[in-house]
């Protein structure tokens, strides 16, 4: 019996948070009236959190129509702590820096070549004191993230093709290091997370995001929940295989990877071209400036990207599809390309949108993954959409 009673407390405990902190500043009889609590409930859960310093009274708001005694304000106390997220890409590291409350404090980016999994490590290690030791009023860390290309189960790397993590348990060795709670997480997953938790302001509970980067992969949300599988590899579309017509039982397949994905798209284009260096920011002026073999090849990509689509979509039939690709942000006319070829089987079309903030998106998934851990809520009760506008983030 008293256990029954303390986990109804603490889903109360989470229901509360949740409420000021994605409508904040909120009177304790409106977070009453919402969760149609009793308001003695609510009373001695937001003391807890006053003490404990997680919430903040801030003055008195309006009192209502019909007069009385004008209610006092609560809202999350952002400087109760910070969080730090880390982007591990091929040949790079991105850290981002984020008050409790998900509003971004700095951002950068580290071109740091093929360094290896021990040299990475160092490097958060480093970062995080940095922070530490830096003037802010948020001083206290309280967990990281950390985004992984490739698959993540319990909290551990069980593959990626880019860096060889050595079977290194790496969230425990940055726990012990820095004392605070650390997560993983796929890279496309923490992409979904982001599209749900601060771009998806009506409540979409069914929603994949494609990521098409140097590999592709897909985040997955059902019932809005993140869904992973059971061994961590639900989303590793990249890996589907290409079937040719009249193909023999041992032929070698490809995967969609090979055709689509942006180190496959340099690869055609610079064995079809004389151009050895090729950046993304080339295949954009060469795009714009007519060029028909890259013309040529980005429509096939397109088609490929469209097939990726299909797929995707006649297999969970999500509310929608968001794509996060670097190179269709950079050239944004390829969406309606791949709107184009993508057939659809019934006249009810699924949305299928461009990642809008696909610079950050990834960090960003992380910072409410570690948010929510740190603080104790339920992943996707958290609304972070408000607190992006005032990041005032540049798009790309």
């Amino acid at each position: 019996m008293e256990t029954s009673k303390n986990l109804v407390r603490e889903l109360n405990r989470r229901r509360v948070l949740e409420q000021v902190f994605s409508y904040g500043p909120i009177s304790r009889s409106q977070v009453s009236k919402n969760l149609k609590l009793n308001k003695v409930t609510v009373s001695e859960i937001v003391a807890e959190m006053i003490d404990t310093n997680l919430f903040i009274e801030l003055g008195q708001g309006d009192s209502s129509a019909r007069g009385g005694r004008k209610p006092t304000m609560l809202q999350l106390n952002a400087d109760y702590g910070y969080v730090l997220s880390f982007d591990l890409g091929f040949n790079y590291i991105d850290v981002m820096m984020n008050r409790v409350d998900g509003f971004v404090l700095t951002f950068e980016h580290h071109r740091v070549g093929e360094i290896g999994i021990d040299e990475r490590l160092a490097f958060i290690t480093d970062k995080a004191h940095q922070f530490s030791a830096s003037d802010h009023k948020a001083h206290k860390l309280l967990g990281v993230s950390v985004a992984i290309h490739g698959i993540v189960h319990d909290n551990k790397v069980l593959y990626t093709p880019y860096i060889d993590f050595q079977d290194k348990d790496i969230a425990q060795i940055l726990s012990d290091e820095l004392n605070v709670p650390v997560g993983l997480q796929n890279e496309a997953n923490l992409s979904v997370i982001y599209q749900r938790d601060f771009e998806s302001r009506e409540q979409i509970d069914n929603l994949v995001c494609i990521s098409i980067h140097k590999g592709i992969g897909a985040g997955i949300i059902i019932n809005n929940r993140l869904f992973t599988g059971i061994h961590g590899e639900a989303g590793e579309i990249g890996h589907a295989v290409v079937y040719e017509a009249g193909a023999k039982p041992n032929h070698k397949f490809e995967s969609i990877e090979s055709y689509c994905s942006e180190d496959a798209i340099l690869k055609k284009i610079k064995e079809q071209t004389d151009l050895s260096e090729l950046t993304r920011d080339d295949i954009q002026t060469l795009y714009y400036d007519g060029n028909e073999i890259v013309g040529d090849i980005l429509d096939e990509f397109c088609y490929y990207t469209a097939n990726i689509v299909y797929n995707t979509i006649v297999t969970l039939d999500p509310a929608k599809v968001v794509i996060n690709s670097n190179l269709i942000a950079d050239i944004p006319e390829l969406m309606d390309i791949i709107r184009g070829y993508i057939p659809y089987l019934t006249k009810d079309k699924t949305p299928v949108e461009l990642l809008s903030n696909s610079r950050y998106a990834t960090l960003l998934g992380g910072v409410s993954l570690i948010i929510s851990q740190v603080i104790d809520v339920t992943p996707g009760e958290l609304n972070f959409a408000r607190i992006l506008a005032e990041s005032k983030l540049a798009t790309s």
